[in-house]
């Protein structure tokens, strides 16, 4: 979920077009919620709970980077927390409007228990960087990353355990991969999804503390996502979309609207799936990831129209409802209707 290229952005507009399937599909309304003026302000990752609104990622001019925006209203008001550690954030995880943790470049962590207000550096005991987070309660959580990292916390954040990995770059095992998504049903069984000489997801029995494999792909995984214990889907390289409904035991290859690279996939409405990526994709699906309409994001720049190609990085979902963000920290709102 990195990537960086800075524009000064005017007058932008947006114009929503519908990709081709065969299924009908709903229209959808769209209206650009946030807008940055700070060329260096990027956020790679998005999380929500009711109207609390978290953007996830750095402030790239500055020497502390790591940097969230907060919104406590649906998006109406923001308040950007700058230079909170060194690092860069990557991801994140709200369990509920008031309980949150975000996770970053060198073992970086933050938790908040008051919707984003206020931030607590954590200690994970790691140098590695986290690529993904998980609350299964305000207490119990997982942070995964490169090198097979897994880190686990029983207390909200404030002291943490290594399962696996954590071992810096130059000091990594044969067979070890970057885990980018993690999911977990309880105290001991979960899911992880990651990249290396192959995409594979990976089941948990002992709380993350052994790994195996239970799905591989030639191309990369990203992010993952259930909707209850059954129903899940993961995303990845070359518009890569898979699912399972038992559980994770198995999975299949789902029909995908794009070849770019899906970094974000997010649960709404029963039935109802959202992903984001690169090139400007954001895309949707009402019978559970069978069929995909994409949303085509256009901008005006001194008065010329053209689409919108910028990654997008995050989105998450509620309902009907759905937020993507993009470079320069904006964030695009958008609703089925």
């Amino acid at each position: 979920m990195v990537g960086r290229r800075f524009a000064w952005v005017c007058g932008v507009t947006l114009a929503l077009g519908m990709g081709a399937t065969s299924a009908a599909h709903a229209q959808v309304r769209s209206q650009e919620l946030r807008a940055s003026e700070d060329p260096g302000e990027f956020y790679s990752a998005a999380m929500q709970k009711g109207d609390t609104y978290v953007l996830i990622g750095e402030q790239s001019l500055e020497d502390q980077k790591a940097s969230v925006a907060v919104s406590g209203d649906g998006g109406a008001t923001w308040e950007v927390h700058k230079t909170m550690a060194t690092g860069r954030l990557v991801s994140g995880y709200m369990f509920d409007e008031k309980n949150g943790l975000v996770v970053g470049e060198a073992g970086t962590a933050l938790t908040t228990d008051d919707g984003g207000a206020s931030w607590e550096i954590r200690t994970t005991k790691v140098l590695t960087d986290l690529q993904g987070a998980f609350l299964l309660t305000p207490d119990k959580g997982w942070a995964v990353g490169a090198n097979s990292t897994i880190v686990t916390t029983s207390n909200g954040g404030r002291s943490w355990q290594v399962l696996q990995g954590g071992q810096p770059s130059g000091e990594v095992g044969e067979g070890e991969i970057m885990l980018m998504g993690v999911h977990f049903f309880d105290e001991k069984n979960g899911l992880v999804a990651g990249a290396g000489t192959e995409g594979a997801i990976l089941k948990t029995k002992d709380g993350g503390k052994t790994l195996e494999t239970v799905y591989q792909n030639e191309d990369n995984f990203v992010d993952l996502v259930f909707s209850d214990p059954a129903n899940g889907w993961a995303v990845g390289k070359y518009g890569l979309i898979v699912g399972t409904t038992d559980g994770g035991v198995t999975w299949e290859m789902l029909a995908s609207p794009t070849e770019e690279d899906l970094w974000d996939i997010d649960v709404g409405a029963p039935g109802t799936l959202w992903i984001s990526g690169d090139q400007g994709v954001v895309g949707y699906s009402t019978d559970a990831g069978a069929s995909w309409v994409l949303v085509g994001l256009q901008m005006t720049i001194f008065e010329t129209t053209k689409a919108l190609t910028k990654p997008m990085r995050g989105i998450v979902a509620d309902g009907a409802k759905a937020w993507a963000s993009t470079e320069w920290g904006r964030v695009y709102y958008l609703e089925l209707e």
